[in-house]
């Protein structure tokens, strides 16, 4: 049976997938600096396309169609490389194509905190409630005993099943952490949005490199930590020690950004 302490614990993630972004945004836009609406909208559009088609495309492709590449990445290693550098590359080089070709106009601070709202709260909001909600159903599923039907549907070895299965009924707090995670992934999303940026107004290019080299390694790790079905709190320690740099950098950057004029950084290229 799936307890109540894992119950309220994806509640717990659900809720604080949705308020963290829309909290952010609403807080922003009332009390600090005025959050336009379109690098936002550009930030949740820019990770759909990049993230969840393109990148899933390739990945779909690399891992199950094509039986080279699948074979190679048996070994959990260049499985966890591969799908580090995946993510980091779609998504940096989407931020990136965000900024360069739709923001040309709005490449200030609060332009880089916006963009990073949208692209840091669809995904909070896709991984965080859309999960949520799966795990609920799974949940009803096994409490009612119905959990075997749909495994029956499935093959009934199905490991991602009987792992999300195990985390339910044992592990309650796997759920709490996921809800915290949302917190850390969305302050390193905030981030790598000005990273990038940064790197545009500048023309620094390696500030994108780098960008790209931060997201492989929380991935790296994260990919890794379920292969070899290490403790959550390891990746979750990994992600905490970057979401306080990522804090510092937020906050830092503001007088980086203020340095460079907006006028002049519109008509850079890189």
């Amino acid at each position: 049976m799936v307890g109540s302490l894992t119950i309220s614990s994806i509640i717990f993630m659900i809720v604080v997938s949705i308020l963290v972004p829309i909290g952010s945004l609403i807080y922003l836009k009332k009390r600090v600096t005025m959050i336009p609406w379109k690098p936002v909208l550009i930030g949740v559009l820019i990770f759909i396309v990049f993230s969840q088609m393109l990148e899933k495309f390739l990945n779909v492709y690399i891992l199950n169609i094509n039986p080279y590449t699948s074979a190679w990445f048996n070994n959990p290693y260049l499985y966890a490389l591969y799908g580090g550098l995946a993510a980091g590359i779609f998504e940096e080089l989407g931020r990136f194509i965000g900024f360069y070709y739709l923001l040309k106009n709005d490449r200030e601070w609060k332009h880089g905190i916006a963009y990073g709202i949208g692209h840091g709260g669809i995904e909070s909001i896709l991984i965080g409630v859309f999960g949520g909600i799966q795990f609920l159903t799974l949940s009803f599923l096994i409490n009612s005993g119905q959990f075997n039907t749909l495994l029956n549907l499935h093959d009934k070895s199905d490991s991602s099943l009987l792992m999300i299965k195990e985390h339910l009924i044992n592990q309650p707090t796997f759920f709490l952490l996921g809800g915290i995670e949302r917190i850390f992934s969305f302050v390193i999303q905030l981030s790598l949005s000005l990273l990038v940026l940064y790197a545009i107004r500048n023309k620094k290019i390696r500030f994108l490199l780098y960008a790209i080299l931060i997201h492989t390694s929380v991935d790296f790790f994260a990919l890794i930590s379920q292969k070899f079905q290490l403790s959550p709190f390891f990746v979750e320690g990994i992600l905490f020690i970057m979401m306080i740099f990522s804090w510092i950098h937020i906050i830092k950057s503001k007088l980086w950004f203020s340095k460079t004029s907006a006028g002049n950084s519109n008509n850079q290229s890189l």
